[in-house]
């Protein structure tokens, strides 16, 4: 659900821990409308904005593919969270598919003998940690600018959403913003590797 290179990235490095060469992957970018503001506020419109994405990236691989569609959709969308006079950055994920026998003999885990096969669509959604953002960002952030464009002003950089992002530039790169990203897409990724424990219709 985003043609950004850190989040193509972040998906293709969680799956390619998952699929653990079973397959050969091919991914796809689109950028298309997270149905939210362009700067969330909180869980509920931040999930929301993964979810359309995941939902409409789906249907944009549909189009350009003549009516195919991929076997898993993926939305990210980062959001904020107040907590009293400050701002807490997280993430969410949101994956969108179906539990085929196909998909499952690539993502499902060693551990897994027994499951069922799903072939409705079905979620798999998780949040990423959250961290604390500079008053200088929150001050920005609360007067109306989108957080990528705060941490460019504050930090004098160009377009870090694309790149590191802030928490990669607050953690002097320990955590850059893929990998920010990329736990918690595997967490969403759950329902596919352990279907044995998410029986049909729970996700």
């Amino acid at each position: 659900g985003s043609s950004n290179p850190a989040k193509i990235r972040s998906v293709e490095q969680a799956f390619q821990q998952i699929v653990d060469g079973r397959v050969q992957l091919h991914l796809e970018g689109f950028s298309v409308s997270s149905g939210v503001p362009d700067q969330p506020m909180g869980d509920e419109e931040t999930k929301l904005g993964a979810k359309n994405r995941a939902m409409a990236s789906f249907e944009a691989f549909k189009e350009k593919h003549s009516g195919q569609e991929p076997h898993l959709s993926v939305g990210l969308e980062g959001g904020l969270e107040e907590e009293g006079e400050d701002l807490v950055c997280m993430a969410w994920m949101a994956m969108y598919g179906a539990r085929t026998d196909r998909v499952l003999n690539w993502t499902k885990g060693p551990d897994c003998e027994k499951y069922e096969v799903e072939e409705s669509y079905t979620w798999g959604l998780s949040k990423t940690a959250s961290f604390l953002l500079p008053p200088a960002i929150t001050k920005l952030v609360k007067g109306g600018l989108e957080l990528g464009d705060a941490d460019d002003k504050v930090f004098s950089r160009v377009k870090s959403k694309h790149g590191s992002g802030t928490v990669g530039i607050l953690t002097d790169n320990l955590i850059d913003r893929s990998k920010y990203y990329e736990h918690a897409l595997i967490l969403a990724i759950t329902p596919w590797i352990r279907p044995d424990v998410f029986p049909i219709g729970n996700t």
